[in-house]
């Protein structure tokens, strides 16, 4: 009797162990940014960024400070995975960890993020459909876009300028204010020309070497090139 007592305990604690092992774990889809951003925890790391949803939300994405195991990062690419999501017991996590594990189950998607082209540094060539000289300028007018902070920098013939992308996806880009330096220089109105169209920029087309911006009625504002630094 003692024996068949101890064996129906043991399946009910085995059934209880299995049922929380399933409770703690379950799968989900996880999408994976094409670069990796600065981000803060113990101290300054980069972080992964991720959305955990069925459909990808372009400006939805949120720093990952974990890791996800069996899962190799290439920059560059936009993944769909499938993960299993665990809940660890906070005594036996460390105090600055995470008590979600993530593992991976299988790659659903890598597709080549092409946003990342615009991740260089640009010469001014022409804005509004008119050539400029960068000879007659100080300094080479340029734009260098850094999309791991969703910041941009450059200077306008004259003054260095710095400001943020609000917006972005494969056609569409806003910028936040702009700021910049406040030295007077020869063509000043050019380069004055330069910033206020670059705040009127909806959206935004690369043809080989070329960028162009363009306003909400699919005008040409400008066009920049890659390499034609000087």
């Amino acid at each position: 009797m003692k024996f068949i007592l101890a064996i129906f305990f043991s399946a009910i604690a085995l059934n209880t162990c299995e049922k929380n092992s399933t409770e703690k774990a379950e799968e989900t889809i996880l999408y994976v940014n094409s670069s990796k951003v600065d981000c803060t925890g113990v101290g300054k790391m980069k972080c992964l960024q991720t959305q955990e949803s069925v459909t990808l939300k372009p400006n939805d994405w949120k720093n990952f400070y974990g890791n996800i195991e069996g899962f190799e990062f290439e920059p560059g690419y936009i993944y769909k995975l499938a993960v299993k999501k665990e809940k660890l017991d906070p005594a036996t996590v460390p105090a600055d960890a995470s008590t979600l594990k993530y593992s991976l189950v299988k790659v659903i998607e890598k597709n080549k993020d092409e946003k990342m082209r615009l991740d260089d540094t640009w010469a001014l060539k022409s804005i509004n459909n008119e050539a400029i000289d960068s000879e007659t300028f100080q300094k080479q007018p340029i734009l260098e876009i850094q999309l791991n902070k969703m910041k941009i920098f450059g200077n306008d013939g004259c003054n260095n300028m710095f400001g943020s992308i609000k917006s972005l996806n494969e056609n569409n880009i806003t910028f936040g204010a702009l700021g910049g330096t406040k030295m007077a220089c020869p063509n000043m109105e050019i380069s004055s020309k330069y910033t206020s169209v670059l705040g009127k920029t909806k959206t935004y087309k690369i043809d080989d070497l070329q960028l162009y911006f363009y306003d909400a009625d699919g005008n040409e504002l400008l066009r920049f090139e890659k390499g034609g630094l000087k």
